[in-house]
């Protein structure tokens, strides 16, 4: 027989709102509520159910508008035909399948009943978990290899002209694409342990430990580490090549200021780049945190004698965590815009064109309008 918590949790995933995994196990705790308590309980279920799908929605349109304007402006902009630009480019594809293909089939999924989940396709399912893993895998390797190509533009700046090309940057990319699809493969099988809130197979919880385990070490906080070494390694570069440059060893020739001027230009894409890292961190970093806290502390959240106002606030709060990773997907583009100059001023090119190509379109209108000549009667 169930306990009144479980069946509330039962209800829950009737609304379709997604928990944290982990909570098939807390929610067995034995609670005594009343039935308007349990009323009360699932109306303001219904409600975050709702206000998700709608941050969801909201969430595609503005991922969606930012990362297509970074890849235009990418392909119309000479200036933009980069190798490090390239990294970028690949980073906001990551995202825009969140926004294009992710984030809608997750509204989809809160839309259907309980029923409706258990005859989901099984193949639909995966498909989820599959794009969910190669979003987010994509995203922080692309991160991880903008780091290292910073510092080795930084480190060795004459080198890197000569050694990274295009060619190079996109095999890069073709390798940050093998293995994001090798995480996402792994995530898709029905062994692997994952779940991200669906209910695509039966729920193993040593295995979904296991999994979420590998996933956060091997794609978040390794790569992290790498990221944070590597801008470690560029501020101690770049401090050492602002002491030259006040010391005068660059020189004073034309050479020298040319080499002082794309330095600076390198010192504002740093700080650009940083941020972007941040942000990733910010957004990320809460919800590997309390994934791995649930799992490896079962008692993390204790819940007896909990309140329904004790159960709001933490769905709430876990609502919150789950949805900053796809506020993510949003925050690149308007870094880019804000901090990036070569990126601002593509970004005015495309707007001044779209401008123009409208005003043209409404002067050419009337010319087109031909008068007949007045017959004579």
């Amino acid at each position: 027989m169930l306990s009144n918590n479980s069946a509330m949790y039962n209800d829950k995933n009737q609304t379709g709102t997604s928990l944290s995994p982990t909570w098939t196990e807390s929610w067995n705790i034995s609670i005594t509520h009343t039935i308007d308590d349990r009323t009360e309980y699932l109306v303001f279920l219904g409600q975050v159910n709702l206000a998700e799908k709608i941050i969801l929605i909201i969430f595609a349109i503005f991922t969606i508008l930012g990362n297509s304007l970074v890849l235009v402006a990418t392909w119309r902009e000479r200036n933009l035909h980069q190798p490090n630009k390239y990294f970028i480019a690949c980073l906001a594809i990551a995202d825009l399948l969140v926004g294009t293909i992710y984030e809608p089939l997750k509204v989809y999924y809160r839309n259907l009943d309980k029923e409706l989940i258990r005859s989901m396709s099984i193949h639909l399912c995966r498909f989820i978990v599959w794009i969910d893993t190669f979003a987010l895998t994509a995203s922080i390797y692309s991160l991880t290899f903008i780091s290292l190509d910073r510092f080795f533009k930084i480190r060795k700046p004459l080198q890197y002209q000569s050694r990274m090309t295009s060619s190079k940057s996109l095999k890069i990319i073709f390798i940050i694409c093998l293995i994001a699809t090798a995480f996402a493969t792994y995530a898709a099988t029905p062994h692997s342990g994952s779940s991200y809130g669906l209910v695509c197979s039966t729920v193993d919880v040593n295995k979904m430990k296991g999994y979420y385990t590998f996933l956060a070490v091997s794609a978040f906080f390794l790569p992290t580490a790498v990221m944070l070494v590597m801008y470690a390694l560029i501020f101690v570069a770049v401090h050492k090549r602002q002491k030259m440059l006040r010391n005068g060893e660059l020189g004073q020739t034309c050479n020298g200021r040319n080499q002082q001027s794309a330095f600076l230009r390198d010192l504002k894409t740093i700080r650009m780049l940083l941020i972007i890292v941040g942000a990733f961190t910010f957004c990320w970093g809460p919800n590997f945190i309390y994934l791995l806290l649930r799992y490896y502390n079962p008692y993390f959240i204790d819940m007896r004698g909990w309140s329904v106002s004790d159960w709001r606030r933490i769905i709430i709060t876990e609502s919150v965590v789950f949805a900053l990773p796809y506020f993510n997907s949003i925050c690149n583009p308007i870094i880019y815009a804000c901090m990036d100059e070569t990126y601002r001023k593509a970004f005015k090119n495309l707007f001044q064109q779209m401008m123009c190509r409208s005003s043209s379109r409404r002067r050419q209108a009337p010319e087109a309008i031909e008068l007949r000549p007045l017959r004579a009667r």
